[in-house]
């Protein structure tokens, strides 16, 4: 919990993703730009993927999350969605970029607390 909550922290903080720039690295060894991700933003992500489990067949139910409201999804349909982003990052730079900057990542952190919450206080 106390990971997501630093994530939480850092995401209300304003928190924007660098980007190392493209260049050239050697002769003819061209580098493509890539994110920079704060160490403490995928620490929350992990803490969260930890507290509501790895969906490992999420690219089937991808669709079925895509466009729910983060605020309001179940332990099940929040595993999918941080699966998802977490995997999509593998096979596009930047894809955990657009997750924080239209806000799901927070959302997602802020959901995986409550619902880590509601387990503590149950047990």
């Amino acid at each position: 919990m106390q990971r997501i909550s630093i994530g939480i922290e850092l995401l209300e903080g304003g928190y924007v993703v660098g980007w190392t720039p493209s260049g050239e690295s050697a002769p003819g060894v061209h580098i493509m730009s890539y994110p920079d991700y704060d160490r403490r933003l995928m620490e929350a992500l992990w803490g969260a993927s930890e507290l509501v489990g790895t969906d490992y067949g999420y690219a089937a139910r991808v669709d079925e999350v895509r466009d729910l409201s983060v605020p309001g999804m179940t332990r099940s349909q929040l595993s999918t969605f941080l699966t998802w982003i977490q995997r999509s990052e593998r096979f596009c730079d930047g894809a955990i970029d657009d997750f924080v900057k239209d806000g799901r990542v927070l959302q997602a952190l802020r959901r995986a607390a409550e619902l880590g919450t509601s387990v503590e206080q149950s047990a």
